[in-house]
């Protein structure tokens, strides 16, 4: 259905928008982050100190929360133009039982409406203050029982309308559901989604599939539309509210490209294969009180853990000073993954920016597959008062991070580092609590030539320095600290417990002052109650406390954003629901299974075949690539099997650890693993072995190699069919694991 009203003049606005970056005018978070932590007055444009809010430097938000929900312009048209009249539209495929100068009323029921390639079902164009109520309508593409991923078109197309509302509906079937572009003042409002576009997934509960992986780089050109679909998907558009809507049963929520000034508020998109709400070069909007729980892929418990960049909240390229505020985006890929985006880290363009000066404040980002929140690449972002525990990587993973502050949030049960900044400057962490965590805190510099030396270190600074670590408390982690190759970090009035031993100090220091002993500038480390970190630093500086917090510290401390728009309680415990663990993520083969509906959970394979309960022997050890590289000195490597870390009985191998236990005690990098069993084969004939791994792996049958892949590899599947006697047969597996994704999964079945 194509309503043609006569379209408005919008091209001066559409090109402002789909050219804009975020510009230095007015208030900037990175200002005053700077000044914080380099205790110089903050500029004064950015700092007028009457209220809390604009005392953060987030003066742009104001217009958006003093009147939240409410769409600009006064619905009439522009001056001057001509509207035709509603009741002389044809909207005879969708049934309706109201129209007026103002507002369409559609008929209830509902109807199987298929889109075209490239019209639309309903397409809208420059239709002003208008409302279009789909209340007690569903409107599908195809079968309720159609396969997610033979979904194709849009159903509803709003262009270049202003001060419009959508409201109610039921939407599916559909690769995108409701599309705006050019929009104005557009309000979307009560809309549910189910069943809409999303990929069949590839990866199983014993191996993962790297085809499984998404690719958010690059949407310049309508990418994300085109490849992956989503329920809401606006383009081109500023001052928009999405509020109330709810989706499940696709593979992304809402997604905003080239979208500024807009309030997206108590929605709930959560269960998806994808992301709950993604963000392009959409900068100065208020997300708050919405739920994209359990927006997630490439998650098998305690077998493969990547995520495969799935996230509850995407902000890609240049997504700037937006608000994130008390929403949930728990047991997803990542709770939020923030990334510069290519202008800046590929393409190496002068006038690009980061995903800078954002604000993420009392989020719940629990129960991350990858990592809680993720900020690379970018200036000034600050995250206040978050949950960002029980993920299986990192809680704040800052790689690149300059000015970021990170300040009271909650950190626990982090597989991997609570807070890790890779090449990173100027970070202040202040009064976290962090807590039975692998790392504490963990900031290094390391050799990376692909971005040290490419179009990314010729315009950003890529050193590891000028952090300040003031009043956090540490409790109960493996290692408080792992610092190497950084500079100028000062630490103060940090606790930490139990405090049971000092770290190992390598070439520690103390900034610009090489007179002073090692055992000296170590002692800056001591908490105020005397207690000391564990870990280990390395290559680094640090600098003495002057007795002088950053002078903008309190401000963050007494963070008040003021009146948010919405007010939907987020919290799985607040509204009744079930929850847990990164257990409770159960992959089927469209996505996530929703545990707070009643369906059945996916039926679960049992991995490993004739392998499962075989009863390996393992042993577990340490190497290093100067003196035990296995691809060099085979003999060397298998010397250090003779000390290992750990010798453990393992049922079967899903991953090359077999538990959490064991992981945690040899660690995600330069590790081996030996080891043998009795097979017990029922009948003679031919078998076909399957091996994934991620790096080298070699495999013996009877004695003899019959797969090996001894290399440094991304995560690949090799098959070998093999004729086997019955009764007992010794199998011997030999692995090594470099860094980065680990793999290892063995399978042995009878061939047909």
């Amino acid at each position: 259905m194509k309503v043609p009203l006569r379209p408005r003049t919008h091209r001066a606005f559409r090109s402002e928008v789909a050219g804009a970056y975020p510009g230095d005018d007015g208030p900037s978070l990175r200002s005053c982050a700077a000044a914080m932590l380099h205790d110089d007055e903050p500029d004064a444009s950015a700092a007028p100190r009457s209220t809390p809010l604009l005392a953060a430097g987030l003066a742009w938000v104001a217009p958006l929360l003093l009147a939240p929900g409410c769409a600009s312009g006064g619905g009439a048209g522009a001056a001057g133009e001509e509207q035709a009249p509603l009741a002389a539209v044809d909207f005879t495929d969708l049934p309706v039982v109201a129209v007026d100068a103002r507002s369409v009323t559609f008929a209830p029921g509902s109807y199987l409406r298929a889109a075209g390639t490239a019209s639309p079902v309903m397409e809208i164009a420059g239709m002003d203050g208008v409302t279009l109520d789909f209340t007690g309508v569903e409107v599908r593409g195809q079968a309720i029982d159609a396969d997610l991923d033979a979904a194709r078109g849009v159903c509803v197309r709003l262009r270049d309308c202003r001060d419009v509302t959508l409201r109610g509906g039921v939407f599916g079937g559909y690769k995108v559901c409701v599309a705006l572009s050019g929009c104005e003042g557009v309000r979307v409002e009560g809309a549910r989604f189910d069943r809409w576009y999303g990929q069949r997934l590839r990866s199983t509960a014993v191996a993962e599939d790297q085809d499984d992986w998404l690719w958010p780089h690059l949407n310049d050109e309508g990418e994300w539309d085109a490849r992956y679909g989503g329920a809401i998907s606006a383009t081109d558009c500023r001052d928009l509210d999405i509020v109330g809507c709810r989706g499940r049963k696709g593979q992304n929520g809402i997604l905003l490209t080239r979208v500024t000034g807009s309030r997206v508020h108590d929605n709930d998109f959560s269960f998806l294969s994808g992301w709950g709400l993604g963000m392009y070069r959409a900068s100065e909007n208020v997300v708050a009180h919405n739920v994209f729980d359990y927006c997630v892929r490439g998650h098998s418990h305690e077998v493969y853990w990547r995520g495969q960049d799935s996230a509850g909240i995407l902000m890609f390229e240049s997504c700037c000073r937006n608000l994130v505020a008390r929403n949930s985006a728990t047991h997803s890929g990542d709770g939020v993954f923030l990334y510069a985006g290519h202008d800046l880290v590929q393409r190496g363009l002068a006038e690009a920016t980061g995903s800078d000066e954002n604000v993420f404040l009392e989020n719940d980002l629990r129960y991350s597959v990858a990592n809680s929140l993720e900020a690379t690449f970018s200036r000034g972002n600050v995250v206040i008062g978050n949950d960002l525990s029980g993920s299986h990587q990192h809680g704040v993973w800052g790689g690149y991070s300059s000015d970021m502050v990170i300040v009271g949030n909650q950190i626990r049960d982090t597989i991997g580092g609570a807070i890790s900044i890779e090449h990173g400057q100027n970070c202040l962490i202040a009064d976290n609590v962090i807590a039975t965590s692998e790392i504490g805190f963990e900031a290094y510099w390391d050799e990376d030539p692909g971005l040290v030396q490419g179009p990314y270190g010729r315009l950003r600074s890529t050193d590891s320095r000028g952090h300040r670590v003031l009043e956090n408390r540490f409790e109960d982690n493996v290692l408080d600290l792992v610092i190497r190759g950084t500079s100028d970090i000062v630490f103060h009035g940090n606790s930490w417990a139990p405090g049971s031993r000092r770290p190992y100090f390598e070439d520690l220091g103390a900034e610009s002052d090489e007179t002073v002993d090692q055992a000296t500038v170590a002692r800056w480390l001591d908490g105020l109650d005397g207690s000391f970190p564990s870990g280990n630093i390395s290559a680094s500086t640090l600098t003495p406390w002057t007795g002088r917090a950053p002078e903008q510290l309190d401000a963050w401390r007494s963070f008040d954003v003021g009146e948010l728009p919405g007010g939907q309680a987020v919290r799985a415990e607040d509204r009744g629901a079930a929850r847990g663990g990164l257990e409770t993520i159960v992959m089927g083969e469209w996505g996530p299974w929703d545990l707070r509906s009643n369906e059945p959970r996916p039926a679960r394979s049992r991995p490993g075949g004739l392998l499962d309960g075989a009863g390996w022997t393992a042993r577990w050890f340490l190497w290093d690539e100067a003196t035990s590289d296995p691809r060099v000195d085979e003999a060397a490597w298998r010397a250090r099997a003779t000390a290992p870390v750990l010798t453990r009985r393992v049922t079967s191998f899903v991953n090359p650890w077999g538990s959490d236990e064991v992981r945690r005690a040899v660690g995600n990098d330069h590790f081996g693993l030996l080891a043998h069993a009795e097979v017990e084969v029922p009948t003679a004939g031919p078998h076909r072995l399957r091996v994934t791994s991620d790096d080298g792996v070699r495999v013996l049958v009877n004695g003899r190699i019959v797969i090996e892949r001894w290399d440094h590899h991304a995560s690949m599947r090799d098959e070998v069919v093999v004729e086997l006697e019955a009764g007992v047969v010794p199998v011997k597996v030999e692995y090594f694991q470099i860094t980065g994704g680990a793999a290892l999964l063995l399978e042995l079945e009878p061939e047909d």
